[in-house]
């Protein structure tokens, strides 16, 4: 008789556990544009970015701002409240909430935007600003090629701060020297110097920040971008805070739209923003998000 009523016990705490998991709820995003909605999930483990996002939205700040700059095959970007119904954008940032070993730049990524790693070294977040990655399917020699570009990328903001530093003043020279070579003869190959420079430069990089070993990709990662694709070269650069789980084609019609300069649609894309409350577990069927176990 006791067994079986801590067995009726058992059977009706662990009942109680998964109705609570059933009704919990959580907030997904569409973003409506004139070539259709994109709808978004956000994740419970960039809280900062979350939050953020989610309380924009709800104020409405979104709405109306456009797309401001369009790369096909790489990504599409907005947030910028000042083309909207803002009188200006967000004057703060988001401490960054990388996550790379959980979030990568797939296609569909929904990613905070930043300023550069020489005015911005703690790689914060914009307030507001942010982009869905596009992106492209690699094969094995491209993801070896964007794992340098990553690296490229990573040790030149550390390279940046370093030649505007005193003790590091023949930096300096040396990058000047080939801005001013390239000004009196554009077909000197100044990106191929400048990469020349940094990589020469990765010992004294280290030993004024620490060591700097890219990761390279794993399997998982290997396999995400071999087959839908993203940028891989951004992953563990920007805060990763969301997915795009419906509405991929509207990226890819957004990304093709005719640009001008620096990347801007010639014809003006708008979008506003909703929110869309579901439970957890409609979430996790419908899309197939695995939310993060909550410490015990």
């Amino acid at each position: 008789m006791k067994k079986t009523f801590l067995n009726l016990a058992f059977l009706l705490t662990f009942s109680l556990f998964f109705s609570a998991c059933d009704t919990e709820m959580d907030e997904v995003v569409v973003i409506s544009t004139p070539y259709g909605d994109m709808t978004a999930v956000l994740y419970d483990d960039t809280p900062l970015h979350k939050t953020n996002f989610l309380s924009l939205a709800k104020e409405a700040k979104y709405d109306s701002v456009i797309f401001h700059r369009v790369i096909e095959n790489f990504m599409i970007q907005t947030g910028d409240l000042s083309t909207g119904n803002q009188e200006n954008d967000a004057d703060y940032r988001i401490d960054a909430e990388f996550l790379p070993e959980k979030y990568i730049h797939i296609k569909g990524a929904l990613a905070a935007a930043r300023m550069g790693d020489n005015v911005n070294p703690q790689k914060q977040s914009s307030g507001s600003q942010f982009y869905i990655v596009d992106g492209e399917v690699y094969d094995q020699e491209g993801l070896t090629t964007r794992a340098q570009r990553r690296e490229f990328l990573k040790l030149n903001g550390f390279f940046d701060r370093m030649r505007k530093m005193d003790k590091y003043i023949e930096l300096n020279e040396k990058y000047n020297y080939h801005v001013t070579k390239y000004q009196e003869d554009t077909t000197y190959n100044f990106e191929e110097a400048q990469r020349s420079l940094v990589f020469g430069s990765k010992e004294l990089i280290e030993q004024e920040f620490g060591p700097q070993v890219d990761p390279g990709f794993t399997t998982q990662q290997v396999e995400a971008y071999t087959t839908m694709g993203g940028a891989p070269h951004l992953d563990g650069e920007y805060t990763v805070f969301g997915q795009v789980v419906e509405g991929l084609g509207v990226i890819d019609k957004i990304a093709a739209v005719e640009t001008g300069r620096r990347d801007k649609p010639t014809q003006e894309v708008r979008m506003t923003i909703s929110v869309v409350e579901m439970s957890k577990k409609e979430i996790t069927k419908k899309y197939g998000i695995e939310y993060p176990q909550k410490e015990k």
